[in-house]
């Protein structure tokens, strides 16, 4: 044995006896300290060592041989002796750990297989840390040594299990090394176990250091609390789902690659969104609809039009140009937007060389999304963009049949950006707006004819009669209705008395108002050959029941006698008359025979009333009191109240009191006719 095996072998006798030069200068307490410290190592079964750096003496206690499978007596007190105990597979590795703690004063940690005399292989555990001097010269490494056979196996058990999972492991002790890496992790990290093993992480990773993943893990380390992440990692180039299981003795972390979750997340996120955003299109194109089925006129769609655009697009201004008569090109301007806006656009949109014609020329949709692109190929209007504050802009061709009969054009402030579900919705829009001005087209030309119809029916002028004050106010129903079939005439007769007439075609539009016409001409004959008024009902009611007009119509008709003052009148199944003789409202309530139409070969009946010199008499159409809410009985009290009350004004002034009061400014649904008669007694 060298010498060095003699001061080794010594020093381990002296050890175990408890006995050595350095207990000799101890206090009894340090020695206590000591032996407590030797008891609890034996039954841990943890063997001492140490190596002189200086001498060469690598020195073991008696736990220490006994785990390589010799006496201390037997071994010979050097690296190589001890190295000689190592399987050679295992050498390269534990040398390089001893240089790489003898360069850096680091930490020792290696396992390493040891074949005992009697053939048994067994794993050992050499952890060791490097000592200096004063001067930072490294003179010694001291550490201790355990089995660690049954541990390895669990472990070898363990990570047999581990390298089947879908999830990459990574176990590091508590300073950080690896100590087992599955296949998947291997994968991930792009380096062999190998490569790993016994390594710290911030070594093999110095981009780990300062991460957020390094916070989580010291967290996870000093609180022993489990903790997950999930995010990029650039080390491994992917996101990562992180879970981190702290132990006193290190740190497992399982990696699984998210990126194509997330890539799924994504696209789901994108599907819904767009699914969403499909919905919300749809919604937005059923409320235009709807509002676009209420609106009659080419005013009304330019004033949706312009609401869904400012509501649904965001858009600023917005404006519908029409092809008129002969090719011309008209706009019509929404109601909420301001004079000088549409004064701007309609100067942009009229010229020959500009978006509109084009766009009515090709049929084809025109999207800008900043004003250099619309100036590009316009710049002669570069000045009038500038005054509206227009940028991105888009003309949408309206086609009829495959025929452009206008555009819609709108503006923003600022740049747009038209994706293909915007183009599609405005595409959509302009298709709506197309059919909804041909209806609205359709109705104004219908309502145009109505209106002149019923206007040509309509007395241009009240008879001149002596001693009786005639005066007549007629209303069309509400501008979203139709115009309807009420009338009124009054006529002076051969023999010096009036007639009145008001009457009523049920329904609206132009077949009401040419009934009406056929019936106030007809009645009108019938009273200049001198017929009475039941006569007249009778003959109005049988040429309406045997004609193929399919509606019914009421009618009130009456005669005044102006030399006496006498009234006979007819009423069929219309409203009944208003009578004030002085300040008492008397409504004439008999009810002389049915609607008109209602039987051909009906007899109407009629009766007769002298009024007073100074009388007032009003007919009516029911345009003037019916209202849904409001029962028929009211709404007649409410008349006679307020006639009442206007008695002492003038005929006009009552007329007009009763058409702002009973009427009403809003709320008909059907038009209406006033006939009023004063008598005015001595003149």
């Amino acid at each position: 044995m060298s010498r060095s095996g003699d001061r080794a072998s010594a020093d381990r006798t002296a050890g175990d006896s408890g006995q050595s030069a350095d207990c000799d200068a101890r206090s009894p307490t340090d020695a206590d300290a000591l032996d407590h410290l030797r008891l609890a190592l034996d039954a841990a079964q943890v063997g001492v060592w140490e190596w002189d750096i200086v001498d060469g003496t690598l020195r073991w206690d008696r736990r220490t041989a006994e785990l390589h499978g010799i006496e201390l007596d037997a071994f010979g007190g050097t690296l190589e002796a001890f190295l000689a105990f190592v399987h050679p597979d295992d050498v390269p590795n534990l040398q390089a750990r001893i240089a790489t703690a003898l360069a850096t004063g680091g930490f020792i940690l290696e396992e390493y297989r040891v074949i005992r005399p009697d053939g048994s292989p067994v794993w050992l555990q050499w952890r060791g840390q490097a000592i200096t001097d004063t001067s930072g010269q490294i003179v010694r490494i001291a550490g201790v040594c355990a089995d660690t056979t049954e541990l390895r196996s669990g472990r070898e058990q363990a990570g047999r299990a581990m390298q089947h999972v879908s999830d990459g492991v990574a176990v590091y002790d508590c300073s950080g090394r690896f100590v087992f890496v599955n296949a998947v992790a291997s994968r991930l990290f792009g380096r062999d176990p190998s490569e790993l093993i016994g390594k710290p992480m911030w070594e093999v990773y110095p981009e780990v250091v300062g991460s957020a993943f390094e916070q989580l893990y010291l967290q996870a380390l000093r609180t022993q609390v489990p903790a997950e992440t999930e995010g990029y990692y650039g080390p491994l180039a992917g996101c990562f789902e992180i879970r981190l299981f702290p132990a006193p003795d290190g740190m497992t972390v399982y990696f699984r690659n998210v990126d194509e979750r997330r890539r799924a997340e994504a696209q789901r996120a994108e599907l819904i969104t767009s699914l969403s955003s499909a919905l919300d299109r749809a919604r937005k194109l059923f409320d235009v609809t709807a509002a676009l089925g209420q609106a009659l006129t080419v005013p009304d769609v330019a004033d949706v039009m312009a609401r869904s655009a400012r509501h649904d697009l965001g858009a600023d201004i917005a404006a519908i140009i029409l092809v008129g008569e002969e090719g011309r090109i008209r706009m019509v301007s929404p109601t909420t937007q301001s004079d000088r806006v549409n004064h701007v656009l309609e100067r942009v949109s009229g010229r020959a060389t500009a978006a509109t014609p084009d766009v009515l020329r090709t049929a084809r949709a025109r999207f800008d999304a900043s004003r250099a692109d619309y100036l590009a190929d316009y710049p002669h209007v570069r000045n009038l963009l500038e005054v509206a504050l227009l940028a991105g802009m888009a003309h949408i061709p309206m086609i009829i049949s495959g025929r452009p009969i206008g555009v819609i054009l709108l503006g923003w402030t600022t740049d747009q950006t038209f994706d293909a579900d915007e183009r599609a919705f405005l595409t959509t829009l302009a298709g709506t707006c197309a059919h909804a001005i041909e209806r609205a087209r359709l109705y104004e030309r219908q309502r145009s004819v109505t209106e002149a119809l019923q206007q040509a029916i309509l007395p241009r002028h009240l008879p001149n009669v002596a001693g009786v004050e005639l005066t007549a106010r007629y209303l069309p129903a509400g501008r979203d209705v139709d115009v309807g079939g009420d009338w009124y005439d009054a006529l002076t007769l051969p023999d010096g008395s009036l007639m009145l007439i008001v009457g009523d075609v049920g329904g609206h539009g132009l077949r009401a108002a040419t009934v009406m016409a056929e019936l106030k001409h007809a009645a009108r004959a019938y009273a200049m050959l001198g017929q009475t008024p039941a006569a007249i009902t009778g003959q109005l009611s049988a040429s309406l029941a045997t004609s193929d007009a399919e509606v019914y119509a009421t009618a009130v008709v009456a005669c005044l006698n102006v030399t006496n003052h006498l009234l006979t009148w007819s009423c069929a199944g219309h409203p009944p008359p208003l009578l004030l003789d002085g300040a008492i409202p008397t409504f004439l309530e008999e009810v002389h025979g049915p609607i008109l139409g209602a039987v051909d070969d009906l007899v109407y009946r009629q009766d007769t009333v002298t009024l007073s010199a100074h009388a007032r008499l009003l007919l009516y159409s029911d345009g003037l009191i019916e209202r849904r809410d409001t029962s028929i009985s009211d709404r007649l009290d409410f008349l006679a109240a307020v006639a009442a009350d206007s008695h002492a004004m003038g005929l006009d002034a009552t007329c007009d009191r009763l058409l702002d009061e009973v009427a009403g400014p809003s709320g008909r649904e059907d038009d209406l006719c006033l006939l009023a008669a004063d008598l005015l007694g001595d003149q």
